[in-house]
């Protein structure tokens, strides 16, 4: 075995140990997190319970509320928590007294957190309108197709810059035209309800389906924060009527941590079974794939942490089932890698040939997943669309540590087999 082929095996194993080390324990300097852990990932409410918001709808005119408007409530107020990566979450609403229910997963046990912040803006009406000078609207949040948030640098500094980039549909880019053009040297308002967010001076007429919202003075977390909830609230829709918060409770978990701790050590005792099982029956790639699995929990557990979405247990299910994926990625590869070596085709050919005729069957088998966690994602509501989006990112993670990481890996082994076959599964020496 050659040294350069040792030193990439050491280096890998300690590159995915390090991996291991930040995602359990995060690394923190000072007071900045730099890499958040594991403890930072959040439970949903089977696991943590949470908090119940209930909400009165009103008009100001005393109309009476329809069950289509409710409705439209819902889907608006569902699409704010999704933006704020809460896909755990229980949203009513109930016709004879005009009041809407949001539960969403809190820990109630971090004295340090408030759970309430979790749902601010959701009572927003979030009519956002275009003013000229007299006040008149010249545009409205029916000619607003998106918003996003945007970090792009704004002028000529080149640094960093939140904002929010609101897309016009085809109508609402010609009213906007239409606007600029008009005034010329004079004020564009843009309103959030009552409040004035911004009144940029028109320069030029500005035929383009993008404008911009700049954000006041203040720190650059202050301004990110502030235009994220502006885009969130922007892009979500209009709420239809106005919404009073009139009661706040907390709620238990509906399972509770007992059976998140089960479900851990059940992972865990899984994971420990099929690295066992894959290198008694593969040996040298079954080690390999061991490492690509163990690389792949950390990956798991830094997207997790970093993302914010809330871990429930169909969650955990997802994750498990996209690592039934991996090992039987690897497996099809060692099988027809053992093929391709009782053919006594060479250790190097057997190996690129064992690759390439596995990739379709892999290939096609994640797509397949993948495409339908995608449909759970977009047709699904809260717990199943989290399981939909956890179990997309399982996959994929899977899908690159199974044939890049273990393709790496096995490759730095090659040396070994091709004097002893059996290091790579074979009973038998290949002649």
């Amino acid at each position: 075995m050659k040294r350069d082929n040792i030193i990439k095996i050491v280096v890998s194993v300690l590159v995915i140990l390090a991996a291991v080390y930040f995602a359990i324990f995060g690394l923190q300097i000072g007071d900045k997190q730099i890499i958040k852990s594991a403890k930072n990932i959040k439970t949903g409410l089977d696991i943590s319970g949470g908090v119940t918001i209930v909400y009165q709808a009103k008009t100001d005119d005393g109309v009476t509320i329809s069950e289509e408007d409710l409705k439209k409530s819902e889907a608006v107020i569902r699409k704010r928590l999704e933006t704020k990566n809460i896909f755990d979450y229980i949203v009513r609403s109930d016709v004879s007294s005009s009041q809407i229910s949001v539960e969403i997963p809190a820990d109630i046990n971090d004295q340090s957190k408030d759970p309430l912040s979790a749902v601010e803006g959701l009572d927003k009406t979030a009519k956002i309108e275009f003013r000229d000078p007299d006040g008149n609207v010249v545009l409205s949040g029916d000619d607003i197709k998106s918003a996003k948030l945007s970090e792009d640098p704004v002028d000529n500094t080149g640094m960093p810059t939140p904002h929010v980039v609101l897309t016009f549909s085809e109508e609402g880019q010609k009213k906007f035209a239409e606007a600029t053009e008009k005034l010329v040297g004079q004020t564009l308002s843009i309103y959030l309800d009552t409040e004035c967010i911004t009144a940029p001076t028109v320069q030029s007429k500005i035929d383009s389906n993008t404008a911009i919202i700049t954000m006041g003075d203040g720190t650059y977390s202050e301004m990110k924060a502030q235009a994220e909830e502006y885009a969130m609230l922007i892009d979500s829709g209009t709420l239809p009527f106005n919404l009073d918060v009139i009661s706040k409770e907390y709620v238990g978990p509906y399972i509770g941590q007992q059976a998140l701790q089960v479900s851990i050590m059940a992972g865990i005792v899984g994971f420990i079974v099929v690295c066992i099982i894959m290198i008694v029956l593969y040996r040298l790639p079954g080690f390999a794939a061991s490492i690509s699995l163990t690389a792949y929990v950390a990956i798991i557990l830094l997207i997790m942490s970093t993302t914010g979405i809330s871990l429930t247990l169909p969650g955990i299910a997802g994750l498990i089932l996209s690592i039934g994926m991996a090992v039987d990625a690897n497996v099809i590869i060692f099988e027809r890698l053992k093929e391709e070596l009782k053919a006594k085709n060479s250790v190097s050919k057997a190996f690129e040939r064992s690759s390439k005729h596995a990739m379709p069957a892999i290939i096609d088998g994640n797509i397949t997943t993948v495409t339908v966690a995608i449909l759970l994602y977009i047709f699904g509501i809260g717990p199943v669309k989290g399981f939909g989006i956890v179990l997309a990112i399982g996959v994929i993670v899977s899908m690159f540590t199974a044939v890049i990481v273990t393709r790496f890996i096995l490759k730095q082994f090659l040396p070994l087999a091709k004097k002893n076959t059996f290091l790579f599964g074979m009973r038998k020496e290949a002649k």
